[in-house]
């Protein structure tokens, strides 16, 4: 198995057998159109960013065209078409998921008793592998997207995000959806404990009406992507008048496999002491659901609100992608 540094060295160079197999590993979608992967031991031939499982290295023979894979007797795989185009992958990035079932079966106790206590909650692994691959492998894709924001050109830090446009991709709706429904409690205790007026209704979709009317429509989620040496700034996502307290980010890549360093990183500020920072280890496919903007702490006088902001470490090597399910919408 390459390292991450390996793999960020070959990726955009398609003409070798490491290369090619460093951007099937990293399910690439820039690869696409440059090879084909063929399987021996299932007859299928792929585009380099298939979601499917990862075959073993053994098994593969690459080709320059997919003419030449059927040519040897390959036929094209069922999930990611290469027989198709483009196309296909942006109707699977549409297509409905099931995730709903999975985040209800998460331990939300758990999860909202560490947010309440540290300002984040980890849920454990929540994106399957291929899902992991599917998303990253459709940040190329710009039909998918309403804008692009390089993080240089506005002092943001080193990387690039794209923000997806209305309809969202359909594991994205669904996971926005679910993890909305059962965040909402904590999200509406933590404004009675700070005594703000603010009630956030039951279902996204009600939400998303009032941000909509207060003049925020433009849909927020987004993938983001940091190569060698980018970093995220420390940020707050707020877009508007209107804003859900808490998000969530997944990671999509394998730490110390696809890239090294990289790491989610939370800052709080309480009042009259210095900041604290945290370190937040991820695994591919987990989620972080955070504070936005502030979070209640219970003091010795009764409550009060700190501060936090977010951010990614500087990548020492290898690509990195994330997906962010924002729940407000940006004016």
């Amino acid at each position: 198995m390459e390292s991450a540094r390996e793999i960020e060295e070959t990726a955009e160079d398609f003409s070798s057998d490491t290369a090619r197999w460093a951007a099937v590993q990293a399910g690439s979608a820039a690869a696409e159109g440059h090879f084909w992967t063929a399987v021996r031991t299932t007859g299928i031939y792929c585009q380099p960013s298939c979601p499917a499982r990862l075959p073993h290295r053994a098994n593969i023979t690459f080709y320059d065209s997919r003419e030449a894979a059927e040519r040897a007797g390959f036929r094209p795989c069922k999930r990611c078409r290469p027989d198709q185009g483009p196309d296909a992958r942006r109707q699977r990035a549409r297509r409905p998921h099931r995730i709903g079932e999975r985040v209800a079966a998460l331990d939300w106790e758990r999860i909202t008793a560490e947010i309440d206590d540290r300002g984040y909650g980890l849920t454990g692994p929540l994106l399957t592998e291929a899902e992991c691959r599917e998303l990253a492998a459709v940040y190329d894709d710009d039909a998918l997207y309403r804008s692009t924001v390089v993080m240089k050109r506005h002092g943001f830090g080193s990387g690039e995000y794209r923000y997806f446009r209305y309809p969202l991709p359909g594991l994205v709706e669904d996971l926005r959806q679910a993890a909305y429904s059962r965040i909402v409690p904590l999200a509406n205790r933590w404004m009675e404990v700070t005594g703000q007026a603010q009630r956030y209704p039951e279902q996204l979709a009600d939400f998303l009406a009032a941000c909509h009317a207060a003049g925020q429509e433009r849909p927020t989620p987004l993938l983001l992507r940091y190569g060698t040496g980018d970093y995220n700034c420390l940020h707050q996502d707020l877009y508007g008048d209107l804003a859900f307290p808490l998000q969530l980010a997944v990671l999509l890549d394998r730490p110390g496999m696809d890239f090294e360093g990289g790491e989610f990183v939370l800052t709080e500020q309480r009042p009259r002491m210095q900041s604290r920072a945290e370190v937040v280890p991820l695994v591919r496919g987990e989620a972080v659901i955070f504070a936005v903007n502030e979070r209640p702490v219970q003091g010795g006088r009764g409550p009060y609100r700190v501060k936090l902001r977010h951010g990614v470490s500087r990548l020492r090597c290898g690509r990195r992608h994330t997906l962010g399910i924002i729940f407000h919408d940006a004016a």
